[in-house]
């Protein structure tokens, strides 16, 4: 057979190889991706539910909601980050065959998110002084304070879960926590509608009574979630009933992935709430619209949270395989699906702006501040979430401190100042917020996009 054509055949067979292996990423991605979204989201939706019931309450009430939210989720988020190596490391170690190490990484990362939960615990203690040293008012401090106490019972159990969930989804298995999280869901909005409102024998506790419906829902998955793990038919498999913890020493390697994502995720989620505080100085009515937006970007956020995790997955069980190829298909894979994922929640945000925004309040000052954000909202939740999977594609592959660098560099060192400069010196309002995020995240995704091709190509 001649040259060319030799050549020509071993082109086409390559690239039905590769076909072949990205239709199986999508697949797979797509598979994992919806339960963890559901999983992930859960949260953010109990949030939401709680914003739209507060919201349709009271707007004062709304803002004393969403100023409490703003000093409790920088704690969850970086706690969250610190014990994210569970999903990177048992997926690598689960695609090497280790699977006692597994159960190894489990039971760790349960005592480590007792132990955090109660330090952010701590933290919410103080939350009326947090929020006058930001520069908010007294009465507004207050009444955040007392959310942000309530809420604070619910960041140990909070962790826990997500522990549970983060183990189980680095095994490919995402149906429990998807399935706890739905009637976790069912049983906030239940208590919500009663404790926000009040009734004939339940004194209406507005933002305060919120509060306390996410924190029992959160108690409710924690023990749920650690059930479904002991259960597992398998559980034999990685010793998941032992109670041996083994030498601190022994973590190091756990503890130092979730170091880099726990201060990545902090400095992320830091340079948000002080983008928070800056919307709480614009007054009562556009703090609430902020609100709103805000929830819709988070709520959005959470399908690209969702493939992330997937994709953090698939990336962590390449490289305990140590394939390169499929390492970077499994990368782009998520990163597509993201954009493509957001693009299509953008453009149903920007059609139905005006009902879904008439869902959250009947206000008309915080209407006409909210629906001009949803805009900007749609066009960043596209950049943002792409930024958020190749960060979690980098996680995967155990490339972390490089990562926590760009981003705490483009978001606390460029997003923050940008967002003040656009919404106070140049007049924006809370438009300037979103515009700055829209901005910061674009730089972020094309940062770390580059980061994980310099990788690829040092790999092959």
């Amino acid at each position: 057979m001649p040259l060319p054509i030799v050549s020509s055949t071993i082109s086409s067979v390559k690239r039905s190889l590769i076909l072949h292996r990205l239709c199986r990423h999508v697949f797979e991605t797509l598979r994992l991706a919806p339960g963890i979204v559901l999983a992930r989201s859960g949260i953010v939706i109990m949030i939401l539910v709680d914003t739209i019931i507060v919201g349709r309450y009271s707007s004062t009430e709304l803002g004393y909601f969403a100023i409490g939210n703003s000093i409790v989720q920088p704690i969850v988020v970086t706690s969250l980050g610190l014990i994210l190596g569970t999903l990177v490391l048992t997926a690598s170690n689960y695609g090497a065959g280790r699977l006692q190490e597994c159960g190894s990484v489990w039971r760790r990362s349960v005592i480590y998110s007792v132990v955090l939960g109660l330090f952010g615990l701590l933290i919410c203690l103080f939350g009326e002084s947090i929020l006058i040293f930001s520069g908010q008012s007294r009465d507004l401090s207050a009444g955040g304070a007392r959310v942000v106490k309530v809420i604070g019972l619910g960041i140990p159990p909070h962790l826990v879960f997500l522990a549970c969930s983060f183990f189980l989804e680095g095994l490919g298995r995402v149906g429990p926590g998807a399935i706890c999280m739905i009637l976790a869901n069912a049983i906030n909005l239940i208590l919500g509608i009663l404790l926000v409102g009040g009734s004939d024998w339940i004194t209406p506790l507005g933002a305060e009574g919120a509060a306390w419906a996410t924190t029992i829902s959160r108690w409710f998955l924690a023990v749920i979630m650690v059930g479904c793990v002991i259960l597992m038919k398998d559980q034999a498999l990685f010793s998941l009933r032992s109670f041996s913890l083994g030498r601190f020493s022994e973590w190091g390697h756990q503890r130092r992935l979730g170091y880099a994502m726990g201060l990545s995720l902090a400095v992320e989620t830091l340079a948000f709430s002080i983008m928070q505080q800056f919307a709480g100085w614009l007054g009562t009515s556009e703090l609430a619209a902020f609100a709103i937006a805000f929830q819709l970007l988070t709520i959005s956020f959470m399908v690209a949270i969702g493939i992330g995790a997937a994709t953090a997955v698939r990336v962590g069980i390449a490289f305990g395989r140590g394939n390169s190829t499929e390492i970077a298909l499994a990368g782009w894979t998520g990163l597509g699906l993201s954009v493509f994922a957001n693009a299509l929640i953008g453009m149903f945000i920007l059609v139905f702006a005006e009902p879904i925004t008439g869902v959250f309040t009947e206000d008309t000052a915080v209407l006409a501040f909210a629906i001009p954000l949803l805009f900007w909202v749609a066009v960043a939740l596209v950049t943002d979430g792409g930024q958020a999977v190749v960060a979690n594609a980098l996680r995967g592959r155990q490339d972390v401190w490089v990562a926590c660098s760009i981003q705490g560099i483009v978001f606390l060192g460029i997003m923050v100042p940008l967002t003040w400069v656009l919404s106070y010196p140049l007049e924006l309002g809370a438009i300037g917020l979103f515009q700055g995020v829209l901005i910061a995240a674009t730089l972020s995704v094309l940062l770390l996009g580059l980061r994980f091709q310099q990788l690829y190509i040092k790999g092959k």
